[in-house]
């Protein structure tokens, strides 16, 4: 059974979704505009197998605190920071935003991550989206589109579709209640501007990816084939990137696998790392 609670990290009061079980605890971060419900599917397998296993709500979505004026990105480090402070020894996954903060929360904290698992991670992309997004931040227009007089209902019936088209992968069918819970994070045009305009501010954060990202817990980088928003080329180069990570490639599945494949991620993290997986040598 998935328990809901609230608790309170970096002065964040946040959701919790967990269930028990036993070794050290699984940290599932979820991805922009996203919430601890993409997680799910996951936590019931998790369950199912006996893993112990949370989900937060991070800074500015799901039923989170809204996020403090300024850069996104140091927020989202400093609360997950909190959350590592409390309850030490974790092992970190994460999917598109939440991929990229567990990536640097390990770099952070080489003593207290045990592993790693990174789903569709998006800061290495350069394809076109990505390379607009990062070319300023687009006051202007987003002040524009909040203003746009489009009835709620068309709103919400579009955030519909635009999640089961670009977050599902192809013939997958979308989850109603999971669909519920992204109108409610996009239910207006306001909300739609905000989105766009924080999403434009954290691809300029990153201008480069990463930098000097030196991870010494095992790595396992998994993206899905048919993922419409990040490019499986983005995953490889990601694996490329950090000596002694596992790669893995998920056939048909979209830019989540937590909502694709619930009971294959949980496999995967179930079986990871594994007991041949070797730390990889810091330099300090």
């Amino acid at each position: 059974m998935i328990t809901e609670t609230t608790a309170r990290y970096n002065d964040v009061n946040t959701r919790v979704l967990s269930v028990e079980g036993a070794g050290t605890p699984i940290l599932l971060l979820h991805g922009y505009a996203d919430s601890a419900d993409t997680w799910r599917g996951v936590l019931t397998a998790l369950e199912a197998a006996g893993r112990a296993a949370f989900a937060v709500d991070l800074p500015g979505f799901g039923l989170a605190d809204p996020r403090e004026p300024g850069p996104l990105t140091p927020q989202f480090d400093r609360f997950v920071d909190a959350i590592i402070a409390e309850h030490g020894s974790l092992a970190l996954v994460g999917n598109s935003l939440g991929a990229a903060t567990a990536l640097h929360a390990a770099a952070r904290h080489p003593d207290e991550v045990t592993a790693v698992v990174s789903l569709d991670e998006p800061l290495l992309a350069r394809h076109w989206l990505a390379r607009v997004g990062r070319l300023r931040e687009y006051r202007l227009f987003f002040r524009l589109v909040g203003l746009l007089p489009i009835p709620t209902a068309l709103v919400r019936w579009g955030v519909r579709r635009a999640v089961a088209l670009f977050v599902y992968g192809p013939g997958v069918v979308a989850d109603p209640e999971f669909l519920t819970t992204a109108v409610r994070s996009v239910p207006d045009m306001a909300a739609v501007a905000a989105r766009g305009q924080d999403a434009t501010r954290y691809a300029r954060e990153h201008p480069s990816g990463h930098v000097d990202l030196v991870i010494g817990c095992p790595v396992l980088v998994v993206h899905g084939t048919k993922d419409r928003i990040i490019p499986i080329s983005v995953g490889r180069a990601l694996h490329a990137m950090l000596p002694g990570s596992e790669f893995v490639a998920l056939p048909g599945v979209g830019h989540c696998p937590q909502l694709d494949v619930p009971d294959e991620v949980g496999r995967l993290l179930l079986g990871f790392p594994r007991s041949d997986s070797k730390r990889a040598d810091v330099a300090s």
